[in-house]
């Protein structure tokens, strides 16, 4: 069953952010792609109810084990280390598929 990879944050070091996105982007694909996984949706939200991140993304993978083992592969571990670095409020969490 196809599984969301979902993320939140909030961007609190812009210039490091870049580093990320949009400076990885041609990095961050193709470690997506040797797990099936597709951006479906990303950038700033807006908020209709409660106080959502600001940035929110959506990840389509095949299966849960798919995007867990992305969000855990050796090649994405740096790019990943810069997401971190220049944001806070991470949540990253699955969501199943209605196959």
């Amino acid at each position: 069953m196809s599984a969301f990879l979902m993320i939140t944050y909030a961007i609190s070091d812009p210039e490091r952010y870049a580093d990320y996105n949009p400076g990885s982007l041609s990095e961050i694909v193709p470690t997506l792609a040797k797990y099936g996984g597709e951006v479906v949706m990303g950038g700033p939200s807006e908020a209709l109810t409660g106080t959502p991140e600001h940035t929110a993304v959506g990840i389509k993978f095949p299966d849960a084990e798919s995007a867990r083992a992305w969000l855990d592969d050796d090649d994405y571990a740096p790019l990943k280390a810069i997401r971190f670095e220049s944001t806070t409020n991470i949540t990253e969490y699955l969501v199943p598929g209605r196959d």
